[in-house]
């Protein structure tokens, strides 16, 4: 059985990047670029972009609007439905700590 992405951690890191820490100790640094459209285009905003948490339930990206992003997506296992509007920069994976 696959086990699915959870996202355990977030920071805005400025400059349109982003640090995505996944329970499994995967860290991705993800950069992203300011051509969102549609429902996201508030995404193009860096004070908006800045507000990114994590959403407890989804255990993924969120935003106060109620965006939130496919943790798998974000994780790299698949491709962005629309396109990729980041890319990661950095990926490293982290021993677990218990």
């Amino acid at each position: 059985m696959t086990s699915c992405a959870h996202v355990s951690a977030v920071s805005y890191l400025g400059e349109r990047l982003i640090e995505v820490v996944f329970e499994d100790g995967l860290i991705r640094k993800l950069d992203f670029h300011s051509n969102w459209q549609g429902n996201l285009e508030c995404l193009n905003r860096d004070n908006f972009l800045a507000q990114v948490g994590v959403d407890k339930i989804a255990k993924t990206l969120s935003w106060p609007n109620g965006i939130d992003l496919d943790p798998e997506v974000l994780y790299g296992s698949h491709d962005p439905a629309v396109g990729g509007d980041f890319f990661t920069v950095v990926s490293e994976t982290k021993p677990i700590r218990t």
